[in-house]
């Protein structure tokens, strides 16, 4: 596989998972096709539009469609989600954790897989009632995250505010 899959955790048959965006053309079939063979059933693009359109990811919907993946953009801005954003990223994270939960396979991306795809991933797992310290390690396997780490410890106050 051209871009390697970090599984995070699985919940029964479900899966969650991060991995880079892809490199060149975008996501040609061969690589959708690796991941729909590896099992992925939804993966979330948290590109921004510039980032989409400087990768061509025009067609990548409908190619992953025919090969029985959900294309789902999330087209986040550069920086860490800014407070107004919150509900849009825990209402996302809920609707992966109950794909998750209903034994999907769940990949999350990003320009470097460590950023807006690490936020998702994170605060999905937090979803599926992992602690927000663990949820971080699983993720970045210890690396530091201020911004992740500090935007996860309030995702209860996030959750208030839905």
């Amino acid at each position: 596989m051209t871009a390697a899959l970090h599984v995070l955790a699985g919940w029964g048959s479900g899966r969650l998972a991060t991995i880079a965006h892809p490199r060149e053309d975008g996501w040609a079939d061969e690589q959708l096709a690796e991941l729909a063979g590896a099992g992925v059933t939804v993966l979330v693009s948290a590109l921004t539009t510039a980032e989409q359109q400087r990768l061509g990811l025009g067609g990548g919907a409908a190619a992953a469609a025919r090969l029985g993946v959900d294309l789902v953009s999330f087209p986040a801005g550069e920086d860490s989600p800014p407070q107004d954003e919150a509900a849009k990223v825990v209402t996302l994270a809920f609707q992966l954790a109950a794909q998750v939960r209903a034994g999907r396979f769940v990949a999350t991306q990003c320009f470097g897989g460590v950023g807006r795809s690490t936020l998702l991933a994170c605060t999905t797992l937090v979803l599926l009632g992992i602690a927000p310290g663990e949820a971080l390690r699983r993720v970045t396997g210890g690396a530091e995250a201020p911004v992740t780490r500090d935007w996860l410890h309030q995702v209860p106050t996030q959750l208030v505010r839905l």
